[in-house]
């Protein structure tokens, strides 16, 4: 048995030493980064910004592939069926990863809940509650007390059936107890042009659309979710400080690579991304488009996804919201 044991030991001894020369060498071709969305869009900036620095940082280029579809489930199926060795990650959206398995159902030919590893969270955003400057109100107190003594005098607006904004009007409006219809739009800048004319009156979305609309008088941001106030509008009190509890509701885009990517390729990837983000070049270009670098680690990201998976998908399930 001990030529045997020997020959074992030695099996094992040469994987951990191609292991660790597989993380020494990574990576040693370019690598694609899906993008699930049209070019131009927040998706696509986020990735440009991250695909910049990594290719300066880690001596192979990075590319940005959009392959839109599907509200992002086209992309995530390419990234789902790549090998799990690092060279095609996807920069996801949030409702890939916390909504659309309950919203597409059997439509999707994956679970994001086991199909992904995540990597890191790299931006989070909170969503300014807006309201069109024509309904009477001034802040959140007062904009609750119109919505319930004017029943059905009300819509919101969304970016689309089941986008992040869309699942936090119905939780919020469930939680205050008032009636307003919701009226989806193709994206955030038709949802902004739509509440800025009045169509809607009221709904969450970015802070990066929500901006310009105050700027040219077209809407009060009332309140803000998520757990900090935002510098762009630092009179808006978040949710939480106004007292509603578990108001951390926020958007975000994330790094992902496929099930069962190596961790040490896992690790050498979030230290790069952790350096750049702390990189003051790196933070003002995400700052400069709307966005706070957070590169949160790999638990920590796995975490926050699977707590935002179950809040949202209650919201669809409990108000029966469907994608035709």
């Amino acid at each position: 048995m001990r030529p045997v044991r020997l020959a074992a030991v030695a099996a094992i001894a040469l994987a951990l030493a191609a292991g660790a020369a597989h993380a020494q060498t990574y990576p040693n071709k370019p690598v694609k980064l899906i993008n699930g969305f049209q070019p131009g869009g927040p998706t696509d900036v986020i990735g440009r910004i991250l695909a910049d620095h990594l290719t300066k940082t880690m001596g192979q280029q990075f590319i940005v592939e959009a392959k839109p579809g599907a509200a992002g489930n086209l992309a995530g199926e390419i990234v789902v069926n790549s090998p799990p060795d690092g060279y095609t990650l996807y920069i996801a959206a949030s409702g890939v990863l916390v909504a659309n398995h309950a919203l597409y159902g059997n439509r999707m030919s994956y679970d994001p809940a086991v199909a992904f590893t995540p990597i890191s969270i790299l931006v989070r955003i909170p969503m300014p509650l807006d309201v069109n400057v024509k309904v009477p109100v001034k802040s959140y107190q007062e904009f609750i007390a119109y919505a319930k003594a004017n029943p059905g005098k009300l819509n919101h607006g969304s970016p689309g059936i089941g986008s992040v904004p869309h699942l936090a009007a119905e939780l919020f409006k469930k939680r205050i107890g008032f009636v307003s219809e919701h009226v989806p739009y193709r994206g955030s800048g038709p949802f902004m042009t739509g509440i800025s004319q009045g169509e809607v009156q009221w709904g969450f979305d970015g802070p990066s659309t929500a901006l310009q609309a105050v700027r040219n008088n077209a809407i009060n941001v009332v309140a803000i979710s998520g757990v900090a106030r935002d510098s762009n509008f630092p009179d808006a009190p978040t949710l939480e400080e106004l007292g509603m509890k578990d108001a951390d509701w926020t958007s975000f885009f994330a790094l992902m690579g496929p099930a069962k990517l190596r961790k040490d390729i896992v690790d050498k990837l979030y230290a790069e991304i952790a350096r750049g983000w702390r990189d003051p070049e790196v933070a003002a270009r995400l700052k400069n488009v709307g966005f706070t670098p957070a590169g949160v680690s790999p638990e920590e990201s796995a975490r926050l996804i699977a707590r935002d998976r179950a809040l949202w998908t209650k919201v669809v399930r409990d108000n029966n919201i469907k994608v035709e």
